[in-house]
């Protein structure tokens, strides 16, 4: 196979900019929350949970795993619109990692300067892993020839305030939903070796290993705070973020349908496998999660898919070329399908919410 490394000019032209990445309700964001309430949080009835969660962290087993050394260079050429998808997964994948650096960069930065080391400890080691992450896309694009000022993006963009525990259950979600997303394609790129582009797909196994043991962690500390789980507010939290976190997944998998296929992936099947999987992990921390398999919810995914690719459509077509009337049924039924999809019903975890 032929090793590409020859940057194009439109991406060496990018630096310090970020290509691929419009501005939209999926482009990745960043964050930050009740930094002083974080540090009220009673760890005491998680205490042997924490410990060892904070010492497999301090262990750091995927340290050797992730070979700083490695080329990350595409191995084979791609046409014009795989290049694209490729990058574009790149780009937001780097961004993404790069945005739970800093949250939880700060929340450790804070939580120490607040007396509360142990915590704050944890998330530093969380951050460590964020990073590594990070840098690994980095240096992908780099191969690409596209060079991003992380710190100068996180100075531009708008930060985005959430309460504490939209950040705990959002959190724990993109953690498992990004556990599933990447031991799936590890797990296909072994068995399907000619799909793979390049050797940072080599280490979707420790990577997911991180995401994993992430999402546990932010499950203790959910639990840290029991009114979380309990009642109708357990209820609603749950549906709420089940809701918009698969939707967002489903979303942003069609608008990179390219990049699963390159993959030699079916992008709605890949979609339907990681919410299946993610739904039944959420059931270790939450009080209710989805019925996927008896309701319309994925039913009700491929409508919203549909109408998404055709509000994508007209607002890509040139002005005045469509009528102001279409967009508005479209957005009407995109509106009703979302409500739809939010209130299909849901059935109690099978753990027990204390």
């Amino acid at each position: 196979m032929t090793t590409l490394s020859s940057p194009s000019p439109a991406a060496t032209a990018s630096v310090g900019a970020a290509p691929h990445l419009r501005e939209d309700l999926l482009t990745p964001r960043f964050y930050t929350t009740q930094i002083a309430k974080a540090a009220t949080t009673d760890i005491e009835p998680q205490r042997p949970i924490f410990d060892a969660m904070l010492a497999e962290m301090e262990a750091d087993y995927n340290r050797d795993h992730f070979d700083r050394r490695t080329p990350l260079d595409r191995l084979r050429a791609l046409s014009a619109a795989d290049k694209e998808a490729y990058e574009s997964y790149l780009v937001r994948s780097c961004v993404s990692e790069f945005s739970g650096f800093l949250l939880f960069k700060e929340l450790s930065r804070r939580l120490i300067q607040s007396g509360r080391t142990d915590l704050g400890r944890l998330f530093q080691l969380m951050a460590r892993d964020e990073a590594r992450h990070a840098g690994f896309l980095n240096r992908a694009l780099v191969a690409e020839g596209i060079t991003i000022d992380l710190p100068s993006l996180s100075g531009k963009r708008p930060i985005t305030w959430f309460p504490l525990s939209w950040v705990l259950y959002s959190v724990y979600l993109s953690e498992k939903i990004g556990y599933w997303r990447y031991i799936l394609i590890d797990r296909h790129l072994k068995a399907h070796p000619d799909n793979s582009v390049a050797p940072l797909f080599d280490f979707f196994e420790p990577w997911c290993q991180d995401e994993n043991r992430h999402g546990d962690i932010f499950n203790m500390l959910i639990r840290c705070w029991p009114g979380l789980r309990r009642g109708l507010r357990g209820h609603l939290l749950s549906r709420f973020f089940l809701w918009s976190v698969f939707l967002t997944h489903s979303l942003t998998v069609c608008e990179r349908g390219d990049f699963y296929a390159l993959l030699g992936l079916d992008p709605a099947r890949f979609d339907d496998e990681v919410m299946r999987q993610t739904n039944r992990t959420a059931q270790r921390a939450f009080p209710m999660v989805f019925d996927l398999d008896n309701s319309r919810y994925l039913q009700l995914r491929d409508q919203l898919v549909d109408t998404f690719l055709q509000l994508k459509a007209l607002a890509e077509a040139p002005a005045g070329s469509h009528p102001w009337l279409q967009r508005l049924r479209l957005r009407a039924q995109f509106a009703s399908q979302l409500l739809q999809q939010f209130c299909q019903p849901m059935v109690a975890s099978a753990e027990v919410v204390a």
